[in-house]
């Protein structure tokens, strides 16, 4: 299961010290009342060694320097975590707290930009889910594109077609949101590795990304017999699933963009004594290319077949499919 982290931005931090400015300022001019602090001092056997203007000084600026170095740890080690069914807020320093949204129960997904998150390029995401509950991810880079995310699992139902297992996926066959690549890199007709064999599945992935997303099982031939991927396991420096997927995630990255990685979620299941890795791939909020050698290249999903588009054809598909 592949996990997305967002982190607020640096304004929540900065809000944080000016509510913990007041809180201190409004505190200490109430305990004014309780008695004179200059007498309270001269009281004590510290006076004879420090006077009370430097003490002043001294306290309040360890004072100042706990609480706001407190506030930037709590703010540095907290953050959302975007899986395929919630969305999961972790914070605190010594005592973890984990609050949770499940997607099922989230119906309106909106984004707000302040004035400076308008001058910072960043927005808040906000979600609307049962109960007049509301959640906000304040001041967020790149919240658009997290935005979308969320709306495609709550709109597209991306929880439940990604929770569809393999076995279900091969007796329907391929289609529109489904696709069987038999390996990944590994030319079972010429016993070797194949590139070749790698841009047809990152064509496909791409083609899934400007369509409605979809499924691509890899390991099962057109035929829908499992086949395993133990000939790729081969192929790779770290011979298992975990390098399986590396090596799939660094061609994702590297031919596709680092931009489109997030919506390509991975996991491998055991069928008939083999492995079957399923790739799924959800709707991007913008065009996706596969970047060839010497061009860049567009694909769509129609029926069950990947399809280039011409550059006329390309212009017409994103003007209508992303408007």
């Amino acid at each position: 299961m592949r996990r997305i982290i967002v982190k607020e931005g640096p304004l929540v931090f900065l809000r944080n010290v000016f509510v913990m400015e007041i809180v201190a300022g409004v505190l200490l001019y109430a305990i004014s009342f309780l008695g004179n602090y200059e007498t309270l001092y001269k009281s004590f056997w510290l006076v004879k060694f420090v006077r009370y203007d430097i003490f002043l000084i001294v306290t309040f600026s360890i004072f100042e320097t706990v609480y706001i170095s407190l506030l930037f740890l709590d703010w540095y080690f907290s953050h959302f975590e975007i899986n395929d069914r919630e969305i999961i807020k972790k914070s605190g320093l010594l005592f973890r707290h984990r609050k949770s949204v499940d997607f099922s129960k989230v119906f309106s997904v909106e984004t707000y930009n302040s004035p400076l998150d308008r001058i910072m390029k960043h927005a808040t995401i906000i979600l609307y889910h049962e109960g007049d509950r509301v959640t906000k991810i304040n001041n967020v880079s790149s919240a658009e594109d997290y935005a979308h995310i969320i709306k495609q699992m709550v709109k597209n139902g991306a929880v439940k077609s990604f929770a569809k297992n393999a076995s279900s996926l091969i007796e329907d066959g391929e289609g529109l949101t489904v696709e069987f690549k038999e390996t990944l890199r590994f030319d079972t007709r010429k016993k070797e590795i194949n590139k070749e064999m790698e841009r047809a599945v990152l064509k496909t992935i791409v083609a899934f990304l400007n369509a409605e997303g979809g499924t691509l099982l890899i390991g099962v031939n057109d035929a829908g017999v499992v086949t395993g991927l133990e000939n790729d396991y081969k192929t790779l420096v770290k011979k298992n699933r975990d390098g399986f997927e590396n090596h799939l995630s660094m061609l994702v990255k590297t031919a596709i963009g680092l931009t489109f990685a997030k919506y390509v979620n991975t996991r491998f299941e055991r069928i008939d004594g083999a492995d079957v890795c399923s790739v799924s791939v959800g709707k991007s909020h913008k065009p996706a290319y596969f970047k060839g050698v010497d061009k860049e290249e567009f694909f769509v999903r129609v029926g069950n077949s990947t399809q280039p588009f011409s550059m006329s054809e390309t212009e017409e598909y994103i003007k209508t499919h992303w408007k």
